[in-house]
């Protein structure tokens, strides 16, 4: 490994960028050294919180500052693709906010846009990084739980009605889809290795329009089925399961697993449990740190291709809308 750390900036300093930069003290081969809003005094205050060096008015001042390698986009789900392409074209290597684009068309672009200037973009869809998940990942591999038959995964928090808010806001690519229903597609997208063939959707709509719960059914070639919910309206029970012909894993709290239970019937044969203090964001960024500075273009754990797939998988529930 070469001795560096990669040097990150912030693009915009929301709750999610609280997280990831609370957790930035368990990354040892990184250093947050600057963030960017379109208001300094957000920015500023940010900044005196993380105790982070720079703080930018405006997110093209934080593109052109030549010390930052890497920048975290964290801004609504919107601008995501015009931060991440303006990122891009100015040299940086990104990691941006799931969904990373609202249709698939606009994650071409920015895949083109990477290739093209041998750039690295990344989805920060920091699940798949967490230990927990990884283990369940490895147990379908290995056969713990013979071919899959189901998925079952479900998201959902009562969140309050506010028209001009991210969540219920049209024109900030609001809904539940978006915000919390890519953390259900995410789990069999992980661990079936296909697209479905058959979608089938219900979906209850805000008064602006968008939807608020969200009830999908995926069916595959092979017959497995994922079974999958995201809902503002209320509180779900937010566990995840896969589902095989000689067992089943279990996550609580899948989207943040510390934890994940191997079954064989009614009995526990295996458990992993990762304790941690953090919220689990740095394991995303160290690993895109050490693609970083291994010369890779693209994450091994969230590649272009995982992306697209996720892409593929909202737009066929979208058309339901």
């Amino acid at each position: 490994m070469i001795n560096k750390k990669i040097k990150w900036g912030i693009v915009g300093p929301g709750i999610i960028a609280h997280q990831f930069a609370s957790d930035f003290r368990w990354v040892d081969n990184g250093e947050l050294i600057a963030v960017a809003s379109r208001d300094k005094g957000r920015a500023q205050a940010f900044a005196d919180t993380y105790s982070i060096a720079k703080a930018y008015e405006g997110y093209q001042s934080l593109y052109d500052d030549d010390d930052v390698d890497a920048v975290y986009i964290a801004t609504p789900h919107n601008f995501h693709f015009e931060n991440a392409k303006a990122a891009l074209q100015a040299g940086k290597a990104v990691m941006c906010e799931k969904p990373i684009a609202i249709n698939p068309s606009e994650l071409v672009e920015l895949i083109q846009i990477a290739k093209a200037s041998s750039g690295y973009l990344m989805e920060a869809m920091w699940t798949y990084f967490l230990p927990a998940i990884i283990r369940s990942q490895e147990w379908v591999k290995s056969g713990r739980i013979g071919k899959i038959l189901q998925v079952k995964a479900d998201f959902g928090y009562p969140t309050q009605y506010d028209p001009m808010s991210r969540m219920y806001n049209p024109h900030l690519a609001g809904g539940v889809l978006l915000d919390m229903g890519i953390y259900p597609i995410a789990v069999p997208a992980l661990m079936i290795d296909a697209l479905p063939e058959e979608v089938k959707v219900v979906v209850q709509k805000a008064k602006t329009g968008v939807d608020s719960e969200v009830t999908m059914l995926f069916e595959y070639g092979d017959g497995s089925l994922a079974n999958l919910c995201a809902s503002f309206r209320a509180k779900l029970n937010n566990w995840a399961y896969i589902i095989g012909e000689n067992g089943y894993i279990a996550l609580p709290d899948f989207w943040r697993a510390s934890e994940c239970f191997l079954y064989e019937g009614d009995h526990i044969i295996d458990h992993y449990e990762g304790l941690r203090d953090s919220f689990g964001y740095h394991y995303e960024t160290y690993s895109m740190n050490e693609d970083l500075l291994l010369g890779r273009k693209k994450s091994v754990i969230m590649p272009h291709e995982m992306s697209m797939k996720l892409q593929k998988m909202m737009a066929s529930v979208k058309a339901y809308f």
